[in-house]
């Protein structure tokens, strides 16, 4: 289990400035989260980079000074959790990148073979790690050849529903327009699996320069709006406008 966090605004500053309280707490859950951190932004000059690393953020130089040097008006962070027998190396850490789409997910999906096989029939681009994240990201980028990127995280998310195991498909998706986040996890699994469901919670909040998306994990002040399950939740880099589309 990972933890998201997104960001968008209507001015450019650092982390830091953008996410306040929120960075240090959300932070924090590297104590738990401990097997990778990662970013991905749109600079000054609007390049989309990121910088990742697979190690615990808390107590990392490395991650303070990313995040203090990323000037953007939308990024996302995470923060990973391996699964077992999922090896702590930069391929497997989150989050993805290809072209101007950044991508980071929290959940699990199985059989991998079955995802390769998904990515294969949709013409999707090979993985570079072990990660059942990578292949649900190949899928997403296949659909995005022919549809926006609500419909392509539909698409992936019911094809992948259709054939494998699945626990969570919750997801971060930056692009040059918009940052979208997708609520989609199977609360029987989860309840069976004895964990909480609210750990796949996601919620966001508005403010009149900002918008903030999360996973759960620390207390934070009101007002947050829960994005239910099988929404998916768009903020425009251009106007800050969230739309909040239903899963069909």
């Amino acid at each position: 289990m990972c933890r998201l966090l997104g960001v968008v605004s209507s001015a450019s500053d650092t982390l830091p400035r953008h996410l306040g309280a929120d960075l240090d707490a959300f932070t924090g859950l590297s104590k738990v989260h401990c097997d990778g951190w990662g970013i991905a932004y749109w600079d000054a000059q609007d390049d989309l980079v990121s910088a990742k690393y697979p190690e615990p953020a808390l107590g990392s130089e490395r991650f303070q000074a990313a995040v203090e040097s990323a000037r953007t008006d939308a990024a996302l962070l995470h923060l990973r959790k391996a699964s077992v027998n999922m090896a702590n190396t930069e391929q497997n850490t989150h989050p993805f990148l290809a072209g101007s789409v950044a991508f980071a997910h929290n959940g699990y999906l199985s059989p991998r073979s079955e995802l390769d096989r998904l990515v294969a029939e949709a013409g999707g681009r090979p993985s570079e790690g072990d990660t059942d994240s990578e292949r649900y990201f190949s899928l997403v980028l296949a659909e995005l050849r022919h549809s926006g990127p609500v419909e392509a995280l539909h698409e992936a998310a019911r094809k992948i529903a259709d054939s494998a195991e699945v626990v969570s498909l919750n997801c971060l998706l930056l692009t040059h327009d918009a940052l979208y986040a997708s609520a989609r996890y199977d609360e029987k699994v989860i309840t069976a699996q004895g964990a909480d469901v609210a750990s796949y919670e996601l919620n966001y909040r508005i403010t009149p320069g900002s918008v903030t998306v999360a996973s759960s994990g620390w207390a934070r002040p009101a007002p947050w709006l829960p994005l239910a399950n099988g929404q998916i939740l768009e903020i425009s880099r251009t106007s800050l406008w969230t739309s909040v589309h239903v899963l069909r």
